[in-house]
């Protein structure tokens, strides 16, 4: 069960992510201040490759990983409705004026509900 979860961590170590993260490795309760790049399983004892091209070897029992993640690149929600009052758009989402006055035949999209034109 052990080797599964690590195998996990493992996986999530080389996945991309949209998000600043740390990663918190310990071993026998002492706090490691490296970045793992690699886990490998020797019987009971995992092997942890650092970015600095150290390694260590420790019993699986006494290894931790941990991961903290702050969401990063969303600054403010804008409400779609607002965002789209006073705008005309066709069907291919183009934005075709700011009022329906002189428009074509045709469905639009104003204020966020389809409007037809005869």
């Amino acid at each position: 069960m052990k080797k599964a979860y690590l195998l996990f961590l493992a996986a999530m170590l080389s996945t991309a992510t949209f998000a600043d993260n740390k990663q918190t490795v310990k071993v026998d309760g002492q706090v490691i201040d490296k970045t793992v790049t690699e886990i490998t399983f020797d019987g009971d004892n995992v092997v942890l490759q650092y970015s600095d091209n150290t390694s260590d070897q420790a019993d699986m029992s006494l290894v931790t990983l941990s991961f903290t993640y702050q969401t990063t690149g969303i600054s403010q929600i804008e409400d779609i409705k607002k965002a789209l009052q006073g705008k005309v758009y066709n069907l291919l989402g183009q934005c075709v004026g700011k009022s329906p006055k002189g428009l074509s035949k045709g469905v639009y999209i104003i204020n966020g509900k389809k409007v037809i034109i005869k």
